[in-house]
């Protein structure tokens, strides 16, 4: 099959946006595929080293020069939309170019994975993929104290991205006009509808290597504190004050700890809040760590902790699950709509005082339920033994000949 994958961010060896575009149009490759991707050439020096080191003739990468000059001079999100919908131009003429010559069996739009970004390469008139991709998701107003002064800038996000998004000419060319869309939760799903979408399925917007995980589900101890561990960046809508606050709450008998992994725009402000709520104790805060070391984390915790108040999913809820963790998680956005019930406790999002006593009263109890958690961490685990590139690229061949016999 000839395969043509819009991918702006494509990157070996990257985690994200850039690590997704990567892997999907490597695996489409290994299973048999003739595959171009179309990408900017910020990653070009990555990709070169990994084609030398991988054999790899029928997959072909194209780059479409951007504008990075525009970032520069637009600060924030939007420069990087501005430069971003330039390069799908400038993509969607190359693409034309190469189905002139090659005639592509389907199109895939890859990334970057956002609803309201839209595609420009349905005007190709060939079966097309669209997604996964999110952006209808929202933060809840109720938590906005979460947000310190970035909060008008994501109200101004929540209603121009997502309220208003009927007004976007190019994300309702794409919605109408791809052969199947494919969204990461069902606030996505919805706003897809409303704009006119047709066969739109929910998909998960990560996976994992094969050799990602451990031979077998870890054994873990059963006496002792918890160690609880919540990875992430350190930015406003990953709310991980609301998990140093549950620490408050919890009996420090119990001898829980939670290990802080992580670094961005809030790292000065974690030893405050620690400080703040007097859990020097109880809360250990890392920082940025290198992968072998976030590993052995994962490895010798007992429980993940995801605090997210905006995410499409979150691929290290994935991660924790494949070294067999039980996860507490916010019930909303793609952690409601794919981590099984069963894999841990989900946390209703009502205002931030509940919130916050049901994670605490969640700690407390699997802190004292070691079976439960070994009951949990096995169906996370065996969820995501399902989510692997392998699977990913099976998933994709049936979703591309579903589409190519409409």
């Amino acid at each position: 099959m000839k395969i043509l994958l819009s991918a702006f961010a494509c990157e070996p060896d990257r985690g994200s946006e850039p690590g997704f575009g990567w892997n999907a149009a490597i695996e489409l490759a290994r299973q048999g595929n003739e595959v171009w991707v179309l990408t900017r050439p910020e990653g070009r020096a990555a990709i070169e080293r990994k084609l030398a080191e991988e054999h790899m003739p029928s997959l072909h990468v194209v780059y479409v020069k951007d504008r990075p000059q525009i970032r520069r001079l637009i600060r924030g999100n939007a420069g990087y939309f501005i430069n971003y919908f330039y390069w799908q131009h400038q993509a969607y003429k190359a693409a034309k170019r190469l189905d002139a010559d090659l005639s592509f069996d389907v199109i895939h739009h890859m990334t970057l994975g956002s609803l309201q970004g839209g595609s420009w390469l349905w005007r190709l008139k060939k079966p097309m993929v669209f997604g996964p991709v999110g952006g209808g998701q929202t933060a809840p107003a109720e938590f906005k104290q979460y947000f310190g002064n970035k909060w008008v800038q994501e109200a101004a996000r929540s209603l121009l991205r997502c309220r208003m998004a009927g007004w976007n000419p190019v994300l309702r060319g794409t919605i109408r006009n791809a052969s199947k869309t494919l969204v990461t939760n069902r606030d996505t799903l919805q706003i897809a509808q409303a704009v006119g979408g047709k066969n739109i399925s929910l998909f998960l917007d990560t996976s994992l290597p094969r050799n990602f995980f451990p031979d077998k589900l870890p054994e873990r101890r059963t006496e002792g504190g918890m160690k609880l561990l919540w990875v992430g960046r350190l930015m406003p809508r990953k709310a991980l004050r609301l998990a140093v606050e549950a620490m408050a709450q919890v009996d420090r008998g119990l001898g829980v700890q939670l290990y802080i992994i992580g670094g961005g725009e809030l790292e000065d402000q974690v030893p405050r809040w620690i400080a703040e709520y007097g859990v020097e104790e109880q809360v250990v805060f890392l920082g940025q760590l290198p992968w072998e070391q976030v590993r052995e984390h994962y490895l010798s915790s007992d429980c993940f902790l995801f605090t997210s108040l905006r995410d499409s999913f979150g691929a290290q809820v994935l991660e924790a699950m494949a070294y067999g963790l039980p996860v507490i998680v916010l019930d909303h956005h793609g952690v409601r709509d794919f981590v099984p019930d069963d894999a841990g406790i989900k946390i209703p999002v009502v205002y931030p005082e509940q919130a916050v006593k049901q994670i605490a009263e969640a700690i407390s109890y699997l802190s004292q339920r070691p079976d439960e958690r070994k009951r949990m961490g096995a169906i996370g685990y065996s969820f995501a033994r399902e989510h692997t590139w392998e699977a990913f690229g099976q998933k994709m061949e049936s979703i591309y000949k579903e589409i190519q016999s409409c």
